[in-house]
Order: C-alpha cells, then structure tokens, then sequence
C-alpha cells in the first residue's frame, strides 16, 4: 500500500525506527490509519527540528467503527508509537507513560475525574453509551489537562459523532478522527489466512483454493451493517471450522495422524445441506399436518436453493439470494404459531443460522412504558437473537390502527418506536445470520404494513406471506378425528354429523377460533360424557369396564340439542302463541324448514336457497319487532345460525358524526352479527326523504355499506338481516340504491289489525290479568257491535299502532277493573267471577274504549 512504501523508504533512506509503526504497518487494511500515523510522526519530527512547542491535543485520537475493527490494538499501538515519537521526553528508557483506560459503562453516571486523577494517556472506549451531560463533563476534563495529556476515544460512528457534539469545543479538541471501514472480503482472508498459519495447519485445495475465500465471503456478507464484528465474527467462523476438524478426526481417530493438522473442505464450509424431506421429524410433523402446500412448497425451495447455493459457493459463484423473514398471516386458531416455529426448526436444521434456536416473542416483550423503552427493549432482543430464529407472534399488536366506529388511524409512539427499530436492525439481506417470523390476523397486519414505516414492507413483503384461511368443514372434520384419536377417544358416524354441524355452525361467528374452537368442542363433550356418566352412577345404572375405560362420545355429548330440528315445525307454533293474524308468517317459514329438512334428506346444501335478508313491512305495532326475535330461533333450529341472539338497531344508530365514519359504524354491527340476526328498525330512516335528520351523504354511506358488506365473503350469509319499517317508506328506501332491492329480495308484510283481531287480542290480554268480559244479561248482536265499530273508529285515528294501542288499552281496563270491581278475597264479590278472575261489562269495556277514541280525536 501506499503507506507502507512511504515507511519502507523512510526507513532505507533516513533510517527511521519505530517498532509500533512496524506492527501498525503489518495489520491488512488500515490505509487511512497508516497514512495518519505517518502525517502525526512528521507532525512531530518538524516541531522538534524547529524547535517549537508541540500542543497534546493536536494528538489527540478519534477511532469509530465496528467492533472487529482493531480500534483497542490501534490506540495501544499509537501510546507506544507515540513514546517511540519522543513525545514524553521526560520518561526515563524503557518506561511508559501512565496510561488510563476506561470504557463508556464505567463512566456512564460519572464525571472522568471522579475514577483518578487525569493521567498522561487516556484512552476511552465506548463513548457512544455516556448520557449527554457526563460526556459533556468528560470533554471540560480533557479541556482542562489539554497541555499535559493525549486522550484517545472510541465508538460507533453515529453515535459517537453525536456524543462529541456535546461541547462545542469537542470539534477542536479532536480534530483527527478516522473511521475504520468494515474489513473486506479480500482483508477477511488474508486475515483467515494468518489464522490458519498461526495454528500450523493446511488447507484442501491451497491457500489460494476456493475455501478460505468461500469463509471470507459468508463473514463478508454482514459488512456495512450495524453490529457486524469484524474479526471477531471471522474468529467465530475460524472456531467452527476447528470444530468440525475436531468432530471429523474423533470419529477416525486411532493415533497422532498426518489429518490433525489439514482442514478438509468440510471443516472449512461445512458438509452439503442435509435432505430434510427424509431425516427430520419436524418435516414429518409438518407433512402430517392438514393443508399448508405453502409452507412445505417453500421449505422445499429454501433446501433446494440451499444445495444450489452450497454448489455455488465452492465454485465462488455469487448465491441465490434467499430471504429467511417471513410473515404468516391469517385468522386465530389456524395454526399459525404451531407452524411458525416448525418452519424455524426447519431453517435451523437446513444450516442457514448460525444456530437451531427459535425464540418465541409477542409485542409485550418490546413496547416500553417511557419515552426510549421501546426502542432499547426491541434492540437488546435482537441483539441476544442473531443467529436465531425469532418469532414475534400477534405482531398486528405493534399497531393500534383503526376500529370500527372510532375514526382513529395511529398508532401509539411507544409501539410505533418498536416498529422503527425492528426496520433499522433488520436488512433482510442474504447471508443475514437472523431469521425474523411475524404473525398475525391478516386484515390487521395488512393495515400495518400499509400506515407505518414502508421499510417495514421492504423487509417483510406481504406478497411472499404465508396466508392461513378459515378451515373449511373438511379440514375441521379431520383435525377432530386426528384429536380424538390422539386421546383415544371414539364416537359414532352419527355423533361425528352432529359435531360437524355445531362446528358449521360456529364458523359464521365472529373471530371464530378454527382449531381453538375444535379444541373447545371436544372438551365440553368430554365434560358431558363425565356429567352422564356420573348421572347413571347416582341412578344406580352400573357401567360394565369397557364402558368406563373407554371414551365413546354420543351425539348428546357434542350438542345436548341436536334433534332441534326434528322439533321445529311444533317449536315454531309455539314460538307465535299469543300472537293474532300470523297464519301466513307462520306458513312462510315453516315452508322453509320443510324445504330445508328435504333438501338435507337429498344431501343438498339449503343455506344457498333459503333467503338470509328480509324486508318486514307494515304500519306500527303490527308484531315487527317481535317475529324479528323469533326469526333467531326458527334459523338456529334450522342449523344456519350459532345463537338465537338477535342485534338490534335503529337507522340512527348507524350515522357517524364525520364523513368516513358511517361506514365502520355499518361493518362493526355487521361483526357483532355474525352468526346472528341483525334487526335494523325504522330503516327508512336511512332513504333522503327519511326524516332522519342527518346530512343525507351519511345515510347514502351506510345504505352504500350495508349493499357491499351483504355480498363480502366475510358476512354473505353468515347472518340474517332484517330491514323494518312503514310501507310506502320501505318502498322509498329500496329505491335509494340499486343494489338494494337484490339484496333484499323477500318481504313480510305485516297488515292492520281488523277490529275481530283486535278485539281478540284485546280479550286476551285481559286473559292473562285474570279478567274476563262478562254480562249479567246476554248482549245483543248490535250491542256486541258496537266494540267491532269503536275498533274501527280507533283504526282510523292517526297513529293508530294496532297491538301497541290494544295493549294500552288494556292496561286501562284493567285499571278500571281493579278499582270498580273486587278480588278474590275481597269483602264485595260482586265483580268476581268462580275462581278468582275479575269481571267487567260490555258497557265498561265500550265506555274505556270511547275515553281512548276521544283522546285520540283530541290530538
């Protein structure tokens, strides 16, 4: 080098000495530090020829770089350089000045005079990792003693320019700072090359073969990159290659033998990559599991591409660039975790790390709880993780996003620091010694990817995810065998149709658990096979041993209903008692439990027939709200739904308070509803002409949102939503938006009550008060007329609401009743009739229904 020319001829033509330049000389690379020590020895020599005051701190060091870089040889090399210099010529011979060393930690909280007096040579590793403050009170130290002392500093480039800036006279106390490069591939061997002369061995193939420069480039790889070591991960490499030698030779080792000191190419670059496919029990446990082609197709890749690259290598070829980080994405339960960590055993296995470990992680290891937590939590994981596998499971936690209904898309800084660090530390290049897996549910983890930091996208790219979907009724078929027989547990053909059907069922409801939920299923028939068998026990039923050894699981145990269907058209008659003028309600549905009930006889799937959205329509009171919570019986006895829960709204409660917040008000009752019935009252509200108050772009949003989300795979028949209002206005709605009316296909109209029906309502609630309509002389046909007419009358007022006003009715009759006649028990049994039931009139009843009428008109 340059450098080295200039000293060989200073050294023939001037016949200069100095032995600490020699050794500085004999270190590979180092250019720019050469050049230095030889501008600093002229520095020097030309002070002393003229005789002139030489400043110390015109000596004084900076060396930042990497750590491997030689910084701590380098600056014990310049105190004896510099003693050779003549620059302490007070110094008897052979003695040193007193030296001072210290790193960052020991002064971090401490002021440098406050470990020992301030010396003649002070050198200062680690400067970067000394708070501001103290580095401050280091450099007014090193200010003070300038005249009397060469100080030496060293660190990290970025930091450490950030920790001189502490003191403005920082600049000019250190003007000579140089920055030690990341050794090359060419440096790298020639240092392996000493290595391996130093321990008086031999290589395969020569010192100019392809196998020391095969280590040299895997070492290589990492330069440039924060935290790359240098020699020191050169050494670590080098003390692989002897423990493979060591390996090898114990094997064959009978005698001393002329192999202890030759390193085979297996010792150097290790053997070829094993095939997984037939030695590895976790390839096993994995090819045993349902679905994932993905993953198998791609750790099949990485072996291959693996072979290929070990080809590559001894022919000094480039390697394929192969990516370790992966992200797996999909929804709780699919064995996202499970398979996470035996595709990083898989990695490990294939020698793509440094080692086989695999570390598993979740947000809460890294998110800190003040401001610089986070990121220093997050650094030291990845610092004790190089060479490993790590796993950070539910990643989509590292940020807050959106939720529905609250118009918020950030996330908090203490998470979003997390995510910074991740992409500052991670460069997902080949040759990285670090395998990082997120996982995560897919439509969180998409928004992620999409609102933070976009290197996060660059390192981790969505495209090449893992995606785990919902498993469909097979796959949850199979995994409860598979369960099952790993607990020795039996069941019969019918019992597995009935537990098919419950996890049918569960599917369609939200944030279904997939193999959690499986999981849930077969502990509960557990539990109730133990319940039934303590149950006989108590009854004195004896169980034979094969009955008790054995776990033989019936149809009661997965689901103690699972005949509902068998009762559904008497359930449904049931489910309408008291109600007047449904026949023809009552025969729509139970039309379709016939139609659904056949179908399944056929083998044939109903759910894609039988409508899932309906319309009921009709004036107030007329049972709208009520069939709306029975339709959630009548489709869970059907096996579409998991609950007989019904969700119910009103238009209102769907407009947001902002644009863009309607919306997620509209996919959030959509979510609730999953597996259930959504009732949405009043829903004419929503049209422009509906009254609703609001700015009419909010309620164009939430009809355009309830169009979209009834077609998404995500809801599409997974629940039953029911619009409900008034007739015209209904007929006005559908025609807000195009898509609207395909969507909502079937009405249920619900008529007025005639007065014969409300007449029989009204005679019914006074039923279950105990009071019956009574006369002492039998009425005459006109008499009895009269009601049917007052009802008429009653029908006509405006807003009347039919069996809303029947009830209210009612309750003033019976008001009447118990103030005018007397009870059981009563002292005047003049008004009760034989077993206690009050009594009222004709007359009574005509005179509280002319009291409504005459309010009615009033208003």
């Amino acid at each position: 080098s340059p450098a080295e020319q200039e000293w060989v001829r200073q050294k023939k033509e001037l016949g200069d000495k100095n032995a600490a330049l020699d050794r500085l000389m004999g270190m590979v690379g180092l250019e720019e530090v050469k050049l230095e020590f030889l501008k600093i020895k002229a520095l020097i020599e030309a002070a002393r020829d003229r005789k002139g005051r030489l400043r110390r701190d015109d000596l004084n060091l900076v060396l930042l770089g990497n750590a491997g870089t030689g910084k701590r040889t380098i600056a014990r090399i310049y105190q004896d350089f510099l003693l050779e210099c003549g620059v302490w010529p007070d110094l008897g011979d052979g003695a040193k000045p007193e030296l001072i060393s210290k790193t960052g930690y020991q002064l971090r909280g401490k002021k440098l005079t406050d470990t020992q007096p301030l010396s003649q040579f002070v050198v200062i590793d680690g400067i970067d990792v000394i708070e501001p403050y103290y580095m401050a009170q280091v450099l007014d130290a090193i200010d003070r003693k300038s005249t009397k002392l060469v100080t030496v500093l060293m660190g990290d480039v970025k930091a450490s320019t950030k920790s001189l800036g502490a003191r403005p006279h920082g600049r000019w106390l250190f003007r000579r700072r140089l920055e030690l490069k990341d050794y090359d591939e060419e440096q790298l061997r020639v240092i392996l090359l000493r290595l391996i002369r130093r321990n008086a061995l031999k290589v395969e193939g020569g010192e100019d073969g392809p196998y020391p420069r095969v280590v040299a480039k895997r070492v290589a790889r990492s330069r440039g990159s924060p935290g790359f070591g240098n020699v020191h991960d050169l050494m670590i490499a080098f003390e692989k290659v002897l423990d493979r030698q060591s390996l090898r030779l114990d094997k064959v080792r009978t005698k001393p033998q002329p192999e202890d000191v030759f390193l085979t190419m297996e010792d150097m670059i290790g053997p070829a990559p094993p095939d997984i496919r037939t030695e590895s029990e976790t390839w096993k446990e994995l090819s045993s599991m349902i679905g994932l082609d993905d993953v198998k197709k791609a750790i099949g890749q990485l072996l291959d591409r693996a072979k290929e690259n070990y080809r590559r290598e001894t022919q000094l070829k480039e390697p394929l660039k192969t990516s370790l980080n992966r992200v797996f994405l999909g929804p709780p339960g699919t064995g996202k975790t499970t398979v996470a960590q035996l595709y990083g055993k898989l990695v490990g296995e294939l020698g793509l790390l440094s080692t086989r470990e695999v570390v598993m992680t979740t947000p809460g290891d890294y998110i800190g709880q003040y401001i610089g937590e986070s990121e220093a939590k997050t650094s030291a994981i990845l610092d004790s993780t190089v060479g490993k596998i790590l796993i950070i499971d539910d990643a989509h936690m590292f940020f807050g996003g959106s939720r529905p209904g609250s118009g918020s898309h950030s996330s908090d800084i203490f998470r979003l620091g997390c995510i910074d660090t991740l992409i500052s530390r991670i460069h997902n290049k080949p040759g990285d010694d670090r395998c990082v897996i997120l996982l995560g549910y897919t439509a969180q983890m998409e928004e992620m990817f999409q609102k933070v930091n976009p290197g996060l996208r660059r390192r981790f790219p969505l495209e090449e995810a893992f995606r785990f979907e919902d498993y469909d009724d097979k796959q949850l078929h199979d995994i409860l065998r598979h369960k099952m027989a790993k607990e020795e547990i039996t069941a019969s053909e019918p019992a597995m149709e009935v537990a098919a059907e419950v996890l049918r069922r569960a599917r369609d409801r939200p944030n279904f658990g997939n193999g959690g939920d499986v999981e849930n299923l077969l502990n509960q028939a557990k539990t109730r096979l133990r319940e039934r068998h303590k149950k006989a026990l108590l009854e004195g039923v004896k169980l034979d041993n094969e009955e008790e050894d054995t776990l033989s699981l019936t149809r009661e145990d997965f689901d103690p209903e699972w005949d509902r269907g068998c009762h559904a058209s008497q359930r449904i008659k049931s489910l309408f008692d008291g109600l007047i003028g449904f026949d023809s309600v009552v025969d729509k549905f139970k039309g379709y439990q016939t139609m659904a009930a056949r179908m399944r006889a056929r083998g044939r799937d109903p759910k894609t027939l039988i409508p899932f959205s309906y319309v009921f329509k009709g004036p107030p009171g007329t049972g709208k709200t009520h069939t709306a919570r029975i339709v959630g019986q009548i489709f869970y006895d059907m096996g579409f739904l998991s609950t007989t829960e019904v969700v119910e709204c009103s238009a209102s409660n769907l407009i947001g308070k902002y644009c863009g917040h309607t919306a997620p008000k509209v996919v959030d009752l959509f979510e609730r509803g999953l597996g259930k019935v959504v009732f949405i009252d009043e829903a004419y509200r929503l049209s422009p002409s509906g009254g609703g108050g609001h700015n009419k772009s909010f309620e164009e949003e939430a009809i355009g949102e309830i169009v979209d989300c009834m077609t998404k795979p995500q809801f599409y028949r997974k629940l039953v939503v029911v619009l409900a209002g008034y007739d015209h206005d209904m007929e006005d709605l559908m025609k807000v938006n195009a898509g609207l009316r395909s969507r909502f296909a079937t009405d249920i109209v619900f008529p007025c009550m005639t007065p014969v029906r409300s007449r029989m309502h009204l005679l019914s609630l006074l039923e279950n008060e105990d009071i019956e309509v009574w006369d002492a002389v039998e009425q005459t046909a006109e008499e009895k007329e009269v009601v049917l007419k007052l009802f008429h009358r009653l029908g006509k007022t405006p807003g009347w609401a039919n069996a809303r006003d029947v009830k209210t009715l009612a309750g003033q009759v019976t008001i009447r009743a118990y103030t005018k006649g007397g009870g059981a028990g009563d002292d005047n049994d003049d008004g009760t009739a034989e077993g206690g039931k009050l009594r009222i009139s004709t007359k009574d009843l005509v005179v509280s229904m002319k009291e409504m009428l005459k309010q009615r008109l009033k208003c």
